[in-house]
């Protein structure tokens, strides 16, 4: 996990607090998190008000909102881990078993906050992104907004991926996700909004167009594989492509 510690009235800088320190903790916080049907609509007004925040902090080039779920139950000793791949542009998070990551070789993806600070649920391969550009105040005041809103089971803050620019879609999988550009996803719907990119544009701070959504199949599904059915082994990136192709998603 990492955790921000928050005793008023001051914070540690924003790389400190987006800092690896408990994957247990990660783990513990995912598997009480609720299925992203289960989670109520945000209303426009607090995604409108976020991204003022984010553009007045300067925070929305490598950082944005994220709708607070979980898709399934993490085991014992084991985290949800993304690595990006290419051909098609994507992000596969896997269940990966702490004592395989290297912690100083990983950092928070998807963070939700709770009474001792922001505690990240998901993480990503490879370094922090550069925070240096994201001003001092941006984590008080994204906290306070939260808090004050009720907004804290609702609303995490995401560390951007690279992924590209484009809408993105979220297929379920067996024990873990894959995020691809929306146009390269086939026979499948957007079913709910669950990520968030902000821009400052002539008119004012505003939500992107291209923002990240959870699909569901055309047949109503919303795991790619049917649980009566034999499932691929996905040991590699291509294991991973050639069982969507099977599966008609791309």
């Amino acid at each position: 996990m990492a955790t921000l510690l928050c005793p008023p009235p001051t914070l540690p800088a924003l790389d400190s607090a987006l800092d690896v320190q408990s994957f247990q903790e990660s783990r513990e916080l995912y598997n009480t998190l609720p299925d992203d049907g289960d989670q109520p609509p945000v209303d426009e007004k607090h995604i409108q008000n976020l991204a003022a925040l984010f553009v007045k902090h300067n925070a929305q080039d490598v950082l944005g909102a994220h709708l607070i779920h979980r898709h399934f139950t993490i085991p014992e000793d084991i985290v949800l881990l993304g690595t990006n791949f290419e051909g098609p542009k994507g992000r596969w998070a896997k269940i990966t078993q702490i004592k395989d990551i290297d912690r100083d070789a990983v950092h928070g993806h998807i963070y939700a906050f709770r009474k001792h600070g922001l505690c990240a649920y998901e993480y990503q391969d490879g370094p922090l992104p550069d925070l240096s550009i994201v001003n001092n105040g941006f984590l008080r005041d994204f906290i306070d907004y939260l808090v004050a809103n009720d907004l804290t089971p609702l609303i995490g803050l995401q560390v951007l991926s690279d992924c590209g620019e484009q809408s993105m879609g979220e297929l379920i999988l067996i024990d873990g996700t894959v995020m691809l550009q929306a146009a390269d996803i086939k026979n499948c719907e957007p079913f709910r909004v669950t990520g968030w990119r902000f821009m400052a544009s002539p008119y004012g701070p505003r939500a992107c167009q291209a923002n990240e959504a959870h699909q569901k199949m055309n047949s109503g599904n919303h795991k790619v594989f049917n649980a009566g059915k034999p499932h691929p082994k996905l040991e590699n990136v291509d294991d991973l492509k050639a069982a969507l192709a099977e599966a008609g998603v791309v």
